[in-house]
């Protein structure tokens, strides 16, 4: 037992790992279309937990000792507020690490290479417009893929005479 709490690899290379691995992680997760971070499909729920199970072997090398993997953990922890406040602190930092806004529907005229793109059906586009009670992409003036992967929609203004009232 009082092994468990004893460094079994050197303070660098427990450094060094943890790092390496989760900035290979982000990286990885910033290059992964937006769309998967709005809907989780069990697809996505097991490349997850797969990613994560490799990332941990990968930090830990075989690490058993807990002193080891509380350091391993600290350091995640610690990379991971670092990384938030380079984002809060610098739109540079923000820009590279966060998605942005892609627009889907302009002035009711669908956008399809942006569609490619971000690997959204016409029917999956389609879906999301009759949630926001547009039934026809003439109603839209635009449609966009916001960041966090959700669609956000603006509706053209109905005609004076056709509004119930």
């Amino acid at each position: 037992m009082d092994d468990a709490f004893v460094l079994t690899m050197p303070l660098w290379e427990i450094a060094v790992r943890a790092s390496l691995v989760y900035l290979a992680l982000v990286f990885l997760a910033r290059v992964v279309p937006k769309r998967r971070v709005g809907s989780i499909s069990p697809n996505d729920i097991l490349s997850l937990i797969v990613i994560g199970g490799l990332g941990a072997d990968a930090i830990a090398g075989g690490s058993t000792s807990t002193a080891d993997i509380l350091l391993m953990i600290g350091i995640i922890v610690a990379w991971g507020y670092v990384l938030d406040t380079l984002e809060y602190r610098f739109a540079f930092v923000r820009r590279l690490m966060r998605h942005r806004q892609t627009p889907l529907v302009r002035d009711g005229r669908l956008l399809r290479k942006n569609l490619q793109h971000e690997l959204i059906t016409e029917e999956e586009l389609m879906t999301e417009l009759r949630r926001h009670d547009a039934s026809e992409l003439s109603m839209v003036e635009s449609a966009c893929l916001e960041a966090d992967g959700e669609i956000s929609v603006i509706k053209r203004p109905e005609p004076a005479g056709r509004r119930d009232g």
